[in-house]
């Protein structure tokens, strides 16, 4: 390797490393406490086209329609969201506290029964093994009953103490409320300010950035959607055949859920298909086993056309970024890294990082 190489490399190197070095302190630092912010430009550049529209079409002033728009925008979302939560914290506490009596009922009679035909096997053979046996399942159940105990006192008491932090919550949704307003009603003004504080060579690239990211933004939400509504039609569809009660209810939470790569479908309906096995609830059993087997098929054959193919990265790459955003910043490093790496890609393939 010759000394320019070299020195290319170390160049090529610190650059990308001051890169994820930005990335980084974006994501870890700034982009928490600038959300309501963030959320409140997103609203408005979404809803611009809307406003636009709608003040040319009835001749209305444009900030008088962003207001209303903005207002019936948040109104709707709000009670959409308020309505999904109440309804999930509503079932998530009922489940929990019918989790003792479903043990008592159900479990731990599968249990015994279970030892039971161990006991009745091994008894011809050595009745040191009946009494290992024996002395085995009066310490799972024991176990499994503590904990199954402690799991519904503990959730209870986080669901209880989950409203000290409505407040903060409720401070962040206001201020979302309010920059949406501002933004949507002198969206040019800011914009055009925030653009004046960049160099001019540079205003092209955030112009790419801002262009980009909206359209990346706005596949993502579309791609997404088409796939939670795919999911909820397949789910209150096999549930109502199945014939569970509340089955739409049921059906919208787990597509709510399904959105996240951390639970998803799998994580509400594996346990539950556990829970009815061991409840001795086979036909139910299998059917959600058979449900759930069709989501996953579809998924696997839409997932990729609807998302993979637009966003331009290689599957195993967005599951790495999911990973690794997840377990340095949290929740929000689930969408924000796989974004400002496929945004970051997208100036690199197009040669703007040497301007």
């Amino acid at each position: 390797m010759t000394i320019e190489k070299k020195k290319n490399f170390i160049i090529n190197f610190i650059y990308f490393a001051l890169i994820i070095a930005i990335v980084f302190i974006v994501i870890k630092y700034v982009l928490g406490l600038l959300m309501p912010f963030i959320i409140g430009f997103i609203v408005a550049l979404l809803l611009k086209p809307v406003i636009n529209f709608t003040s040319e079409k009835f001749h209305v002033h444009k900030k008088a329609v962003a207001v209303a728009l903005i207002l019936l925008f948040y109104g709707v979302a709000g009670f959409f969201v308020s309505w999904i939560g109440i309804r999930f914290l509503a079932e998530l506490k009922d489940g929990i506290i019918k989790l003792p009596e479903i043990y008592a009922l159900d479990i731990e009679p599968a249990i015994n029964e279970v030892f039971d035909n161990a006991e009745r096997i091994t008894a011809q053979l050595d009745p040191m093994m009946v009494q290992a046996i024996q002395n085995m399942a009066d310490s799972l159940s024991q176990s499994v009953g503590s904990f199954i105990s402690s799991i519904s006192s503990k959730t209870i008491g986080l669901i209880a103490s989950s409203a000290s932090f409505v407040p903060g919550l409720f401070l962040s949704i206001i201020f979302a409320v309010i920059s949406s307003l501002f933004f949507a009603m002198d969206y040019n003004k800011i914009t055009g300010y925030i653009a004046k504080l960049f160099p001019s060579q540079k205003q092209n690239l955030l112009a790419e950035i801002k262009a980009f990211a909206t359209g990346i933004g706005l596949k993502y939400i579309k791609a997404y959607a088409i796939l939670m509504a795919v999911t909820f039609i397949e789910l209150a569809v096999g549930l109502s055949i199945l014939k569970v009660v509340g089955a739409i209810t049921i059906a919208a939470l787990i597509a709510v859920i399904d959105i996240l790569p951390v639970l998803g479908t799998g994580g509400v309906v594996v346990p539950w298909i556990i829970i009815e096995l061991i409840k001795g609830n086979i036909p139910l059993a299998i059917g959600l086993a058979v449900l759930y087997l069709i989501i996953i098929i579809v998924r696997n054959i839409l997932e990729p056309k609807l998302v993979g193919k637009q966003i331009g990265l290689h599957p195993l790459v967005m599951l790495i970024c999911i990973y690794i955003g997840l377990k340095v910043f949290g929740l929000i490093g689930i969408l924000a890294l796989p974004v400002a790496v496929v945004i970051i890609k997208h100036l690199y393939d197009n040669d703007f990082f040497k301007q």
